[in-house]
């Protein structure tokens, strides 16, 4: 299994909080998610819907920023790309995803 490096300074923060995990294994997408962390929260008045759309942005950015810098690509162009994409794909076709959430 090839997994990605944890990102540096996480290891020092006592509150790093996981959220996300995708592979790709035996022919299909794969995830391990973290539901309910902002919705459960006491401290904050975030909607975890919303909360979520951020980490999607953040992440679209992340990766334009990440095709920049290893593949020269225009990082806006890049990330409209990917966002088009996003709602291309979220808007045909039946739901197919398939699994179980645990808790």
């Amino acid at each position: 299994m090839r997994e990605l490096p944890i990102p540096d300074g996480i290891e020092d923060d006592p509150s790093a909080t996981e959220m996300i995990r995708v592979w790709i294994a035996n022919n299909d997408i794969q995830v391990s998610m973290l539901l309910g962390m902002w919705a459960d929260t006491d401290n904050f008045d975030i909607d975890e819907k919303q909360a979520w759309g951020e980490l999607l942005a953040d992440l679209i950015r992340h990766i334009a920023n990440g095709m920049n810098q290893s593949h020269g690509w225009n990082k806006d162009e890049t990330e409209l790309t990917i966002a088009n994409s996003l709602l291309t794909h979220l808007g045909y076709g039946e739901n197919t995803v398939e699994g179980q959430y645990k808790k």
